[in-house]
């Protein structure tokens, strides 16, 4: 895809990596994560942020230094273009998989706290079409979209931590490392995987007026990303115990139930529906978008617009397969995270040495 105007800019990048890393806080990725931390959830993506940040910043120097490509350009330019297909498409394939894997946990959500009386695959369908829909209006709008109603999801996510604060108590953060260091690094970092998002985002590395207000938007966008999943996890300690937070599928819709305002509104959950809905949408919509661009960029497809249909129609058929949210979540997304981590982890530090070794032969 050529964006002639590249109207975008640090906010819209911002906005987009807050919106697909960010509100991680708000899936079920915690619950994941709860299932062996237990109350130091908090602690553990602190772990893998760390794990992940070098090879991240490698992935950096490498955009910076060869300014003119994006992730996959990169890849065919630095270690050719039959290996560089292979890695680009395990990269796509990984991406692909987290996506799936997540839409039912998100569809789960909705079907059993919201609409319990609807049928799942009209969700699915209302879902994909509504995601469908946004996407094929381009990056571009995608962006704004996302900078547009990054307001109410803040909104909500103040209110959210504002009224789970007024239930929090401190002592519920001990013992510190839960279970122990050792199962808190182990979690840490064998499904950093989690937070894949941030390397795939590079592909739309050139899509800006500067490829400065991409570095400084992703920089700016993980970090704030990083403090509200922090932020959130501990809040989640703070609010259950030691014994129960790991047997709490939704943690996020949980603590959102666990108190009321008084005797007039105990079921204020629905209050904070919305802004959970609208970021959910442009989460996946974001997320169908880059992956349909990285396949585009792997296969030459200038308009890979046309991919956001069968992509986004398989994943909803691959999604459907796991008989059940405990089987797609405690199974199938943990094995997948073990597999994809070392991936993610190793292949900037390849195409580093790919591009050192072409440094040495010039």
């Amino acid at each position: 895809m050529e964006l002639n105007k590249k109207p975008l800019r640090i906010r819209e990048l911002v906005a987009i990596i807050f919106m697909l890393v960010g509100l991680k806080g708000g899936d079920t990725t915690p619950a994941l994560f709860a299932d062996k931390a237990q109350n130091a959830i908090w602690m553990v993506p602190i772990i893998s942020f760390l794990f992940l940040l070098g090879p991240f910043l490698v992935l950096m120097f490498l955009l910076k230094k060869y300014e003119k490509y994006n992730l996959v350009e990169l890849i065919f330019h630095l270690i050719g273009k039959k290996a560089g297909s292979l890695l680009a498409l395990l990269l796509f394939i990984s991406g692909f998989i987290a996506m799936f894997t997540d839409m039912r946990n998100v569809m789960e959500e909705i079907n059993y706290l919201y609409f319990p009386n609807s049928p799942t695959l009209v969700l699915y369908v209302l879902f994909l079409g509504i995601c469908l829909l946004v996407a094929h209006k381009g990056f571009e709008t995608i962006g704004s979209l996302a900078w547009a109603l990054n307001p109410i999801i803040v909104v909500t996510i103040i209110a959210v931590v504002v009224v789970d604060l007024k239930d929090a108590v401190l002592l519920r953060i001990f013992p510190i490392f839960g279970p122990g260091f050792g199962t808190i690094l182990f979690e840490g970092i064998s499904k950093s995987g989690a937070f894949l998002e941030i390397f795939l985002i590079t592909i739309a590395y050139t899509a800006f007026h500067q490829t400065k207000y991409f570095r400084g938007g992703i920089y700016l966008g993980g970090s704030l990303s990083g403090i509200l999943i922090i932020s959130f996890y501990l809040i989640y300690s703070l609010l259950f115990d030691y014994n129960s937070i790991n047997n709490v599928a939704f943690l996020y819709q949980e603590s959102t139930e666990v108190i009321s305002l008084g005797h007039f509104f105990t079921n204020i959950s629905t209050l904070f529906m919305i802004g959970w809905m609208f970021s959910n949408f442009l989460r996946f919509i974001i997320f169908l978008y880059l992956l349909c661009w990285i396949f585009g960029a792997i296969f030459e497809i200038k308009r890979f617009e046309g991919l956001l249909l069968p992509l986004g129609f398989i994943a909803m058929i691959l999604s459907l397969i796991p008989p059940s949210f405990v089987v797609n979540e405690m199974f199938l997304r943990e094995r997948s995270l073990q597999i994809m981590t070392p991936l993610f982890f190793l292949f900037p530090f390849l195409l580093w040495g790919a591009s050192y070794w072409k440094d040495r032969k010039i």
